[in-house]
């Protein structure tokens, strides 16, 4: 974590000051320098028995909101930053490091290293490794947050302070400091709970000197006069002696302490999801309290989370999915439809891949790397692993959709994600037109709906469905084609009878088809029908074609379909989804 190696005898005087108030150091226990972390707890000799207390400080000595409160502004009352009490302990750091050994805590402080590795003192080209990932925008909101505090704190520092010897570096140090040191006051004084938002972060002397190891047996105890720490397993001779800051990620580890952990099993990917327009009954389904975004976390163990599926369900739910959803949780019995289903991981996956695209893994050897460039490289592989796998596992949900999984278990080979990605994307792709269909399959000339599709291009003089997309008008096609199915009955609409009649309770009524809707569709009636009706009587001259008809079609059309990418050259394709 630090970047300055600190020598042995400079711990001695740590140990000393904090013993002289109270303070205490296992005599098994030892540090020295280390080039990877500033310095190394280890153990002299075998401390066999576990819950053996290893340090321990003084309430006296911890560095909390009162004590900076007092020693600033003479005690609590006077203090500006009661809600902010993080700006008081900052400003109270700068405040002894600008005293020197003058300092009540000269001992700890002058263990402090001043450089660190966080992404906040990367240049220009060490930040553009993390371009992409979120650690990348989130630097710079963090340098104005934190610079925005130091003006504020600055010009509320009592007149006997020397304002100007608390330069904007200074600031950012003791920023850092707090940021990678410190801990919850929650737990340091045994008050709140885990979401207390009244929480902030506190110092520790002498305890805050070991080195992170996630998922490590540790436990802190908390009593009226002291904190202390202990290993929850035996240690032996020579073995690092380390704390449990908790269940970070490499990302909180990078932003807030300046290292990664290869491998490191409680890394996530955080996802944040802007909400888009929705109406009242989606924010109740989503029980959405004004905040603009949501926020997810993906993981190795949990690349797909059940909040985010049912999140991107509801974003792509249609009306009546949305009211039959609203029944679900009132307690009537509704399940998403496929159609809901397929595109709400359909749009989950080009979130995943537009945030996978973004950041670049980069391939260089590390041995030559520099810690903060080595720290990078595994933050960014392991976000663009957890991503890949999220893929992965929607891309077989959306499998599973369609009733295939054993298949797609059985016959997906071995290998990379990528690999298994791809595989199965295809897989999917080919069953597709068992649930629906799309532009290429209505205008296949081969198919079952030829002699529809030769109409078509000869009324629209196109030869293609590429030609169709070129012309915009594939919306068209698709609502022609809809009321083809509709009026041809048992000839080309047979195996979608069932589902005609369903789009038909569902979307051929006046409430849905108000008299200004439909006459949106006149012109497109006007326009195409008697052209059609010209090349081909029998199937565009029938009575049953109208304006009406036509605006049902595109109800049908713009709720009931799905964007698909085409596996053979990637190319998104809009499928109405007819079971």
């Amino acid at each position: 974590m630090m970047s300055e190696p600190t020598a042995s005898r400079d711990f001695d005087e740590l140990v000393s000051w904090a013993e002289s108030h109270g303070g205490y150091c296992c005599p098994a226990l030892a540090f020295s320098k280390s080039e990877k972390s500033g310095s190394t707890a280890y153990a002299k000799g075998a401390i066999p028995d576990a819950n053996t207390r290893l340090l321990s400080c003084p309430v006296s000595l911890i560095i909390d909101y009162d004590k900076a409160a007092t020693q600033i502004w003479g005690d609590r009352q006077s203090c500006p930053f009661a809600g902010s009490p993080q700006i008081a302990i900052r400003l109270f750091l700068c405040m002894q490091r600008i005293l020197g050994r003058q300092s009540p805590w000269s001992a700890y402080i002058s263990l402090l290293p001043t450089q660190f590795d966080t992404p906040l003192y990367y240049d220009h080209e060490e930040m553009e490794m993390l371009r992409g990932t979120n650690i990348f925008g989130e630097v710079e909101l963090r340098r104005q947050a934190w610079m925005e505090e130091w003006k504020r704190g600055v010009m509320y520092l009592p007149s006997q302070f020397d304002k100007s010897l608390v330069s904007w570096d200074m600031y950012m140090w003791a920023c850092t400091v707090l940021s990678s040191r410190s801990f919850p006051s929650r737990i340091v004084f045994n008050t709140g709970s885990d979401d207390d938002e009244d929480s902030y972060p506190v110092l520790i002397p002498l305890v805050d000197s070991l080195n992170h190891k996630p998922l490590e047996p540790i436990n802190w105890t908390v009593t009226p006069d002291e904190f202390s720490i202990s290993s929850g397993k035996d240690i032996g001779a020579g073995d690092e002696i380390f704390n449990n800051y908790g269940p970070k990620g490499n990302e909180e580890l990078l932003m807030g302490y300046g290292f990664c952990l290869e491998n490191n099993p409680l890394d996530v990917v955080t996802l944040k999801v802007r909400h888009p327009l929705m109406s009242m009954e989606k924010v109740e389904l989503l029980s959405l309290k004004g905040n603009a975004e949501s926020t997810f976390h993906l993981s190795e163990s949990e690349p797909l989370p059940s909040d985010l599926v049912q999140f991107f369900r509801v974003i792509a739910a249609n009306e009546q999915e949305t009211l039959q959803m609203l029944s679900a949780s009132a307690g009537a019995t509704a399940t998403a439809t496929l159609r809901c289903e397929l595109d709400g991981l359909g749009k989950l996956y080009n979130a995943v891949e537009l945030k996978l695209r973004a950041i670049s893994v980069r391939e260089d050897e590390t041995a030559n790397a520099s810690a903060r460039q080595r720290n990078s490289m595994i933050y960014v592989s392991q976000q663009a692993k957890i991503l890949s796998r999220a893929l992965l596992a929607i891309v077989r949900a959306m499998y599973s959709e369609l009733g295939i999984q054993q298949e797609a278990a059985e016959d997906c080979p071995g290998g990379s994600s990528t690999q298994d990605l791809a595989y199965i994307r295809s897989r999917f792709y080919q069953h597709l037109p068992e649930y629906g269909f799309n532009l290429e399959l209505v205008l296949n000339p081969g198919g079952r709906f030829s002699e529809f599709a030769s109409v078509i291009k000869q009324g629209f003089d196109v030869t293609s469905a590429s030609d169709v997309r070129a012309a915009d008008i594939e919306d068209q096609v698709l609502v022609l084609f809809v009321c083809h199915l509709l009026i041809s009955g048992a000839t080309a609409g047979g195996d979608y009878a069932n589902w005609l009649r369903s789009m038909q309770q569902r979307y051929n009524t006046d409430e849905v088809l108000d008299e200004e809707f439909v006459e949106d569709f006149e012109s497109m009636y006007d326009a195409y029908i008697p052209v059609l009706a010209e090349l081909h009587s029998d199937m565009f001259g029938s009575a049953q074609w109208s304006a009406r008809l036509l605006a049902w079609a595109g109800k049908v059309v713009d709720h009931e379909g799905v964007v698909v990418q085409n596996c053979e050259d990637d190319r998104p394709e809009y499928w109405i989804i007819a079971v």
